[in-house]
């Protein structure tokens, strides 16, 4: 039994599962970009922007891409430098690279540099991965912008935990930019009283809001930010105009209020939700305003139990409690945003790292009723995928938001998961920004 535990953990092994995953990555990378007949998708909206960026056209012409600040343009113009399945197929490679940043860089933040090492990383990696595999799936399908956007942020907290606070600052200011719902991680830097930092991060996203100016000249600049903020305002009231809104009320809609409200209410025969799910079975059938307080009761629990689970001020470099932190604060975006599709759910990717080094007690630990926990959201998440239940109990799956209600669970669990021992700041600061360069480089 040691001999078989001594190879499992030898580099041979763990080369030789580097090596199968990086082969399924390259398979799969090129049927999604070559080996398929052609589909409108995301990227093919991404492209659209960057090309109306531009050739200096409206970016919300004819009521198209009003979610996103002109800083997007920049951002998708590079993929207009190949033609569309080439693009695509590099924005894909690039996804998977940032998917193997953010595990490598969450998994140090969560058990140390110095207990850090590749087998440890590997197995955490593919744990995470197995929990969220659909997700990663559905979104590298359109070449995984969201796990582009979620490399770029854990760079972001990665670098504020070993002290690089204006690069981190740089960062997460961008991935603001650009989703606006990681606007979430100033909150969490005011909590921390991480107030440098936090005023790094706003002067970072004003000035990649400003960026777009150089091109865009003042007057066209400002009326897209304008419009656009017209519509965030409309968006937050729930009073957009008829197309827009109907973006929003789609049953696969897992954000919280989305999720609670298809429990708490029984909308008309004319509703939009109605007429998208032609199975929809009402389960209660309370009045509008209650329904909506029960909603806010719910997020304002949610908010109040991570407050109170991370109460404790930010230790400086090498914090043992930033990538839980973290973790949780990702998931909050994904529960409050107003349109969280299962794509976006990649963000719970460093949640369930945290969760697999509790479980394998790498750091940390679960209790029984977390091992249940867990038990149940591998069940709503991975075992009730559409291959197993088949299109129409998936159809019905999606009605009752089961993957909004897997997501809640895995925060529940992220909460109750033990946390490793703290590490000292004084100890390990100076250790840990020698190591950083290496830990990019081993990246």
């Amino acid at each position: 039994m040691q001999q078989l535990h001594s190879f499992v953990r030898s580099t041979l092994v763990v080369r030789v599962v580097q090596v199968g995953l990086v082969a399924a990555a390259v398979v799969h990378g090129y049927i999604i970009s070559f080996g398929r007949s052609f589909h409108f998708r995301d990227i093919d909206i991404h492209r659209e922007i960057g090309r109306r960026f531009l050739s200096g056209e409206y970016l919300y012409a004819n009521d198209y891409c009003y979610m996103y600040l002109p800083t997007t343009g920049i951002y998708f113009a590079p993929l207009l430098a190949l033609d569309r399945n080439p693009s695509l197929a590099l924005r894909y490679a690039a996804a998977v690279v940032c998917l193997v940043v953010t595990i490598v860089l969450f998994q140090r933040m969560i058990v140390g540099l110095s207990d850090s090492n590749r087998w440890g990383g590997l197995w955490v990696g593919i744990g995470a991965g197995a929990l969220t595999l659909q997700f990663m799936l559905n979104d590298l399908d359109d070449g995984g912008p969201h796990l582009m956007l979620l490399g770029i942020l854990a760079g972001g907290l990665y670098a504020i935990w070993v002290g690089r606070e204006w690069l981190g600052a740089a960062l997460v200011g961008l991935g603001i930019v650009l989703k606006v719902t990681p606007a979430l991680f100033v909150l969490l830097f005011l909590w921390k009283r991480q107030w440098r930092v936090a005023l790094y991060t706003v002067a970072a996203t004003l000035l990649w809001i400003v960026l777009p100016v150089l091109y865009m000249g003042p007057t066209g600049w400002w009326d897209h930010h304008a419009e656009w903020t017209r519509n965030a305002v409309l968006s937050v009231l729930d009073r957009q105009v008829e197309g827009r809104q109907e973006n929003e009320l789609q049953k696969a809609n897992l954000s919280l209020r989305h999720t609670m409200l298809r429990y708490l209410i029984t909308y008309p025969p004319t509703h939009r939700l109605r007429q998208v799910d032609p199975g929809y079975q009402p389960v209660l059938d309370l009045p509008s305003p209650v329904a909506n307080g029960i909603v806010g009761v719910a997020a304002v629990s949610l908010f109040g139990l991570f407050a109170w689970y991370s109460r404790r001020p930010f230790q400086g470099p090498g914090d043992s409690h930033w990538a839980q932190d973290c973790a949780a604060t990702f998931i909050l975006a994904l529960l409050f945003s107003p349109i969280t599709w299962d794509q976006h759910l990649v963000w719970m990717i460093p949640a369930a790292c945290v969760v697999v080094t509790a479980a394998t007690q790498m750091n940390g630990g679960l209790s029984r009723v977390g091992y249940g926990m867990l038990a149940v959201y591998i069940v709503l998440a991975i075992v009730l995928n559409y291959e197993v239940v088949g299109s129409a109990r998936w159809e019905a799956l999606k009605s009752y938001h089961h993957l909004g209600i897997a997501m809640v669970i895995l925060y529940a669990l992220l909460l109750s998961t033990t946390r490793g021992g703290r590490s000292s700041p004084n100890l390990y600061s100076n250790k840990i920004l020698r190591a950083a360069s290496r830990v990019v480089g081993q990246v």
